[in-house]
């Protein structure tokens, strides 16, 4: 892992893929459920002191989903 956990939401071939440097770490059939996963695992390594985001790629862009310096954990839906 690096110095920061950066998740990365993607669409694939096989739905919406939450990443984590090389790792794929699950797999969704909706984007909100890929996004609430990967904001949990965030804030499971920010409460453990690591830098922590979630970003979405989309277009050839990345946009910032939470950031743990920034946003607390709300459920979504």
């Amino acid at each position: 892992m690096s110095e920061q956990d950066l998740y990365i939401i993607r669409l694939s071939k096989e739905g919406w893929a939450v990443h984590l440097a090389d790792e794929t770490l699950g797999r969704f059939d909706e984007r909100p459920q890929a996004i609430e996963a990967a904001v949990v695992v965030a804030e499971a390594s920010a409460r453990l002191g690591k830098a922590a985001g979630v970003v979405m790629e989309e277009g050839g862009q990345r946009i910032v989903v939470w950031d743990a310096g920034r946003d607390t954990y709300s459920r979504l839906s």
